[in-house]
C-alpha cells in the first residue's frame, strides 16, 4: 500500500471514533436518584476554594461528585449520563448534585 492509502485509512479510523469514548468515573455512581443525560460545558467556579461544574444546555449548573481529573478543563464540552442526587446537600449550592455514571468529551 502506498503512503496516501495508509493516511486515508488512518484518517477514516480516527474520524470513526468521533469522541465516542465513554469514561466510567471512579468512584462509580450510586444507584440512587433518577437517571439524566447532561450535554454541556465544564466550568471552573471560584466558589469554596474552586471546583468544576457542568453547565448544561438546559441552563442548569450541575455539581458532579465524581468528575474525572481528565475532564476538569474549563470550557470542555461534554456529554454525561448521571444520577441526580436530591438526597444530598452541598455548601456550593450552584445546582443539583449528580453522580456521573459515564462521561465523554464532545
Amino acid at each position: 500500500m502506498d503512503r496516501t492509502a495508509w493516511l486515508t485509512i488512518a484518517l477514516l479510523v480516527g474520524c470513526g471514533q468521533g469522541g465516542s469514548d465513554w469514561v466510567t468515573p471512579t468512584p462509580p455512581a450510586e444507584a440512587k436518584g433518577p437517571t439524566i443525560t447532561i450535554t454541556g460545558v465544564v466550568r471552573h467556579l471560584p466558589i469554596e476554594g474552586g471546583f468544576y461544574a457542568i453547565r448544561g444546555r438546559d441552563s442548569v449548573t450541575y455539581d458532579p461528585t465524581n468528575l474525572p481529573a481528565a475532564f476538569r478543563k474549563d470550557g470542555l464540552q461534554v456529554e454525561a449520563v448521571a444520577r441526580r442526587r436530591d438526597d444530598m446537600m452541598s455548601m456550593r449550592q450552584v445546582g443539583p448534585i449528580v453522580d456521573l455514571e459515564r462521561i465523554r468529551a464532545r
